[in-house]
């Protein structure tokens, strides 16, 4: 009787055990994407730098970035490709914007068509022009 609880103590505790480690490797497959980047506001002229650090998107595939004005105008937008986590460390240039309040999109644009992916998880940083005093 002590073997057979024993037994089926241990034999859980590996399913647990097996089940968790499982959802761990695939937590990064269903994570929401996230975005930082630094400085979140600068000069229109001359432009400055932008470093984006993002992570949660699709895996080795491409993510579009688009900057929108407040009358959803597009005035830059990019691509960037994702590493095997689907983020990618990368810097873009913010030129040619006129002074004012941005949000910089990104989703995921598998055919680089300058359409975000149907169903694609969309996420944005703000970015304002000059930096506010």
């Amino acid at each position: 009787m002590y073997k057979t609880r024993r037994l089926t103590f241990i034999t859980v505790l590996f399913a647990f055990g097996i089940f968790g480690l499982a959802s761990l490797s695939l937590l990064p497959v269903f994570a929401e994407p996230k975005v930082d980047i630094s400085p979140t506001c600068g000069p229109h002229e001359p432009g400055f730098n932008i470093v984006i650090n993002t992570n949660g998107f699709l895996p080795n595939s491409t993510v579009a970035w688009k900057f929108v004005d407040s009358n959803s105008k597009i005035p830059l937008y990019g691509y960037f490709e994702t590493n095997s986590t689907g983020g990618f460390n990368d810097v873009t240039f913010a030129d040619d914007l006129k002074e004012g309040n941005y949000k910089m999109y990104f989703a995921d644009d598998a055919n680089n068509d300058n359409v975000f992916d149907i169903g694609a998880k969309r996420i944005y940083a703000n970015v304002s022009i000059p930096c506010p005093s």
